[in-house]
């Protein structure tokens, strides 16, 4: 409960620390300077600042309108009304296709309603906008493994350990994957 709350100090520290900026999402410079501390640091604290920072920076379009919707959506998810929550994802991306958490958020939706296919499409669009999502990077790895396409899948999670290299579950991943890949190749 306590590193929950500090990760949520940190994430209020980080927005009060950053100027405000009127557009945000995959096209914030911050996002830079962010990914070099995933690049680089090895500071757990760090490493859990600069995440959340990213997601807040992602989370938010910078447009009213679409972010009351992905509030929306959200809600709708933790209610477990996954239609709905698609849905109003779709409206989202309508709205604002050039905004990559819209695509990445409908994808995850659609890879929880086991629309694997809808997903990988809207990762795709995802990053086609942001290649350095590591959400969407893992729910491809996740859709792909789940797939049985081992092969694609490890590689993957190989690019989320490029992209995060402190991604603890995607070594596990990869090897589980190889062994995977193995057998069917007996």
């Amino acid at each position: 409960m306590n590193s929950i709350k500090l990760v949520l100090q940190m994430i209020a520290a980080l927005v009060f620390c950053f100027p405000i900026i009127s557009s945000a999402d995959q096209t914030d410079q911050r996002l830079d300077q962010l990914f070099q501390t995933l690049q680089t640091s090895q500071d757990t604290e760090v490493l859990l600042e600069a995440e959340a920072a990213i997601w807040e920076i992602w989370y938010e379009s910078g447009k009213e309108t679409v972010d009351a919707l992905m509030l929306e959506a959200a809600g709708l998810v933790r209610e477990g009304d996954l239609s709905g929550a698609e849905l109003v994802y779709t409206r989202v991306i309508e709205e604002a296709p050039e905004f990559s958490e819209g695509w990445n958020r409908r994808a995850t939706v659609r890879f929880y309603q086991r629309d694997y296919d809808g997903s990988l499409d809207d990762i795709e669009q995802t990053l086609k906008l942001e290649p350095r999502h590591f959400g969407a990077v893992w729910g491809l790895g996740m859709i792909l493994g789940t797939q049985q396409d081992f092969e694609r899948a490890i590689i993957a999670f190989e690019r989320l350990l490029e992209i995060k290299p402190s991604a603890t579950d995607a070594r596990p991943r990869i090897e589980l994957l190889k062994r995977e890949l193995a057998k069917q190749s007996v």
